[in-house]
């Protein structure tokens, strides 16, 4: 599969009383861009509008020119694929028979959902019921249906995809992230972490009550005082290996400045 282009082109999604502009963003393949902003920007909606299950009222979200509604289920499952924040499963399947899902709309490819597992670090788990796994391993669980959907050069969305999960197995996971964007996916990650979003992210999306503030290099965007304004909070940034910044949010100067 040749790379996908994912681009929102001024879609102004609305989901109750809250709507997402987004402006003209365009993620590009064979990078981690990874989405910021406090609860309620934005993030959710934005992922699963490029995803297709929410219709933008106006603008487009396209794939390669082509508007991501309009394409067929089958085509764009092929193209696209979404871990959301929880995975749930409402009857009593295997955590392999969970993972299989993710071939649903495609042909069956049980190697896929082998290696899927293998990658999230499941396959000890594989025939265990997927409701007795704890929060981490659940999600972990999503990731590996998403890598079992995923072709190289799709689209990879990733919607706090990493909480719960256990330090040792969010390196894992980063590390397969990166992976599959250096084998040429578009991959849109939200997140809360900061030093998480520096570890992740080659670019960055910022949003701020439903409208884009910031699109651009991880080294433009994710900057201490762009990250204060963002987010509210003390941000400490030191320099990383391969020129990836680690970034945390400083809590003590943060209270130290308010009253007890």
């Amino acid at each position: 599969m040749t790379a996908t282009r994912l681009r929102f082109e001024s879609a102004s999604v609305r989901v109750g009383g809250f709507q997402l502009s987004t402006g003209s963003v365009d993620p590009a393949p064979g990078r981690v861009t990874v989405l910021l902003g406090l609860n309620g920007s934005g993030k959710t909606t934005a992922l699963r509008a490029a995803a297709g299950l929410v219709r933008p009222a106006s603008g487009r979200i396209t794939l390669d020119g082509m508007d991501v509604h309009a394409a067929p289920v089958a085509s764009r499952a092929a193209r696209i694929a979404l871990v959301p924040q929880r995975t749930e499963v409402g009857v009593p399947f295997t955590v392999r028979e969970v993972v299989a899902l993710g071939r649903v709309a495609l042909p069956t490819d049980l190697a896929r959902v082998d290696a899927a597992l293998a990658a999230v670090g499941l396959s000890g788990l594989a025939s265990r019921p997927f409701a007795t796994l704890s929060g981490g391993q659940q999600q972990r669980v999503g990731v590996a249906r998403a890598l079992a959907q995923h072709s190289p050069g799709g689209v990879l969305l990733l919607d706090e995809a990493f909480a719960a999960v256990d330090l040792p197995e969010t390196a894992a996971l980063v590390a397969v992230v990166r992976r599959v964007a250096g084998e040429g996916a578009t991959v849109l990650a939200a997140v809360h972490d900061l030093s998480l979003a520096g570890a992740l992210a080659d670019d960055a999306w910022c949003l701020r009550d439903g409208a884009t503030v910031a699109f651009g290099t991880a080294a433009e965007v994710l900057t201490p005082s762009s990250l204060r304004a963002l987010l509210g909070i003390e941000v400490r940034s030191i320099p990383g290996i391969a020129g990836r910044p680690v970034l945390a949010a400083d809590y003590g100067t943060t209270l130290g400045g308010r009253p007890a």
